[in-house]
């Protein structure tokens, strides 16, 4: 008897320090990897995440016109959960439309959701409060960034006049992105901190750029944006003679799309890293995330589990479903 009871005690202490073969993840990098429960037979791209308290869960936010068949670009959602298995070393992934919380989400998409094109949503938190900011477009068709007009009230900022614009009334203004030394994108309320910049593109000369603004380091940015004090927006140093669209910032990382030269195909992704100076000189992710078509909208995430960061673009490669699908892949951690 006391021998079964001391064999017993081993087998709970060892299952206490018990091990696996694959204990860090690992987001495949060797080629993207489609999203097929969130794409269809039409587009569906330009993403944005809002994590979970579940590690590897991401709502995952989006622009399609699938909802139209075709007509309009609407904004969707679907939480992706991800698996990674310890003892066989390979990665799993489901989505599901309801959870936790999926009635606020499709609430506050019912709202937001009009005849017209609804693209590139972007979550942060402001004054304490949820806010969504995404790009709407006009009669005359020219996109401007817009926000929840019903986004809890923050201190500030009249929810009568829900769109601002930055540069003028005859261009498109899109894709905001926010970052600063302290703000990390997609951290908890109480850790993402407060953003010193915001980034978007705008093709007031043209062609598409990617522009820069201050922000305050008090009050309410939306009732900043709104303002009419002048913003000092500019041009950042990394933009060609090309396009230079969609930017999306995590930590010290910033993903665009460009049809710079130089690619492989029309628009590629490329990556820059934040120096002391400014933005470093922009890299391809090369052949094995980019292809002869076009990539757009990149977004990038992360988790302590995994050896690597998790990506999510668009692109109208062969072999999706139709048009612009959504893929993952995995990038270094830089």
């Amino acid at each position: 008897m006391k021998n079964s009871i001391k064999y017993l005690l081993l087998l709970i202490l060892c299952g206490c320090d018990e091990t696996f073969p694959y204990e860090t993840g690992r987001f495949p990098d060797d080629k993207p990897i489609n999203l097929v429960d969130l794409n269809s037979e039409y587009d569906d791209m330009n993403s944005n995440f809002v994590p979970s308290t579940a590690d590897l869960t991401l709502t995952v936010i989006y622009s399609t016109n699938s909802i139209s068949k075709g007509q309009q670009f609407d904004l969707d959602y679907s939480r992706v959960f991800f698996q990674w298995d310890k003892e066989k070393g390979n990665l799993d992934f489901y989505s599901d439309r309801v959870f936790d919380g999926s009635q606020v989400i499709r609430n506050l998409l019912f709202r937001i959701n009009t005849n017209r094109n609804e693209k590139a949503p972007y979550t942060f938190v402001d004054e304490n409060k949820g806010a969504l900011l995404f790009s709407r477009d006009n009669s005359e068709g020219f996109f401007s960034i817009c926000f929840d007009p019903e986004n809890n009230s923050i201190p500030g900022v009249d929810e009568g006049d829900a769109s601002f614009r930055l540069l003028g009334e005859d261009s498109n203004e899109m894709y905001p992105s926010f970052y600063g030394a302290n703000f990390l994108k997609g951290a908890n309320d109480n850790s993402q901190g407060k953003p010193e910049k915001m980034l978007f593109s705008s093709d007031r000369d043209g062609k598409f750029d990617i522009y820069e603004l201050g922000l305050p380091t008090e009050g309410s940015i939306i009732a900043y944006l709104q303002g009419s004090r002048e913003k000092g927006t500019q041009k950042i140093g990394i933009n060609s003679t090309s396009n230079d669209h969609m930017p999306f910032v995590y930590g010290d990382l910033l993903v665009f799309s460009s049809d710079r030269p130089g690619g492989f195909g029309g628009y590629d992704l490329y990556y820059s890293q934040k120096t002391a100076n400014g933005w470093a000189e922009p890299v391809n992710f090369g052949p094995k995330i980019n292809s002869e078509f076009d990539e757009f909208r990149p977004v990038v995430s992360d988790s302590w589990e995994f050896s690597n960061q998790l990506m999510i673009f668009s692109s109208n490669r062969p072999g999706g479903l139709g048009g612009f699908d959504l893929y993952f892949v995995g990038i270094p951690k830089f």
